[in-house]
């Protein structure tokens, strides 16, 4: 069968190769995000695409690929808050996703990102990097095992990064609002985790009734002093209220996979060439704030089983009428 990858980047490439050659199917790729405008590069007889990317989905792109006669969009990640699942659904066009291609990836890097805030390493490079040896040595870190953590969503990823922190000897705490049965996770309310917590870690979905649920209100409920990591979705916290925190004192430090302002970003650099946001700019200065361009989950072993999985999904939407990770619409 021929098939078609969207956004594809070079580190898939190899992956997408071996796959294509172990099961005798082809592959065409492309670079560029998959849009209404990019869906005509597809080829006559492309009968599935998978995709990855972080900007939109659109109602107009179903359309098009349903003229197309293709049937089934296969993404290589999780977050389905940028597809236009109405729109899908209305184009008889089905999805997929990749719920869990390494949980551990995101995990570890969370607590990485505590772990450098809790030690000041920015600002001991900031002054290293002025030949301030002097001053880089007055920067007196906390230890993570005398600190309480609050987990938010208990999924995967968050019950991977409970397990680190555990190691490390913290007081583990979370908060969801569906929790798991039978465990040994010592859920609290938000409100509770909000006002024991030292550290916080954002594992829950990019739903939009969880559109900053870390808002203003919420870090004022917060101790004085608390670092804050987000790798789950971009619009949990309210940018411009940690912003603000940061400010004052009251958040020590903060941990930045994804962006709140991430998708228009991303669009801009496709179409001027160029990534220009004052928020980002503003934060990129602080020294007790750690941004990454949503690479939390960026492994070898997370690449490959993003590729693999997504295109059993798409195999089996083809041979099967069904597939093991479609998305239900509501």
């Amino acid at each position: 069968m021929k098939l078609a990858s969207f956004g594809t980047r070079s580190d898939e490439v190899q992956f997408l190769n071996e796959w294509a050659a172990r099961t005798g199917n082809e592959i065409e790729q492309f670079t560029e995000t998959l849009n209404e405008d990019t869906i005509d590069n597809v080829s006559d007889g492309v009968v599935g695409i998978t995709g990855f990317q972080t900007v939109p989905y659109s109602a107009e792109l179903f359309k098009k690929m349903a003229a197309r006669g293709i049937k089934f969009l296969s993404i290589r990640n999780v977050g389905l808050d940028n597809i236009d699942l109405q729109g899908a659904q209305a184009a008889g066009v089905r999805v997929s996703n990749v719920p869990a291609y390494s949980p551990s990836a995101i995990a570890e890097f969370a607590v990485t990102m505590v772990m450098h805030l809790a030690r000041n390493l920015g600002q001991v490079e900031q002054h290293l990097a002025n030949n301030d040896y002097n001053g880089a040595m007055h920067y007196m870190g906390r230890e993570i095992g005398q600190s309480t953590v609050g987990v938010v969503g208990t999924g995967r990823i968050g019950r991977a990064a409970i397990q680190i922190f555990r190691g490390f000897g913290a007081k583990v705490i979370a908060y969801d609002p569906y929790p798991v049965k039978n465990s040994d996770i010592d859920y609290v309310t938000v409100d509770e985790l909000l006002a024991q917590s030292d550290i916080i870690d954002l594992h829950v979905p990019g739903l939009p009734e969880n559109t900053h649920m870390i808002d203003a209100a919420a870090f004022d409920k917060m101790k004085d002093g608390v670092i804050i990591v987000n790798t789950a979705r971009g619009n949990l916290i309210d940018t411009k209220a940690l912003l603000a925190a940061l400010r004052s004192g009251k958040v020590a430090g903060a941990g930045i996979d994804t962006f709140e302002y991430e998708e228009q970003d991303l669009l801009n650099l496709e179409k001027e060439g160029s990534f220009n946001d004052p928020i980002w700019d503003e934060m990129l200065k602080m020294p007790n704030v750690v941004l990454s361009p949503h690479i939390a989950y960026f492994t070898a072993t997370a690449v490959r089983n993003m590729v693999e999985f997504s295109l059993a999904n798409l195999t089996s939407f083809i041979n099967d009428g069904t597939a093991k990770n479609e998305v239900a619409y509501k």
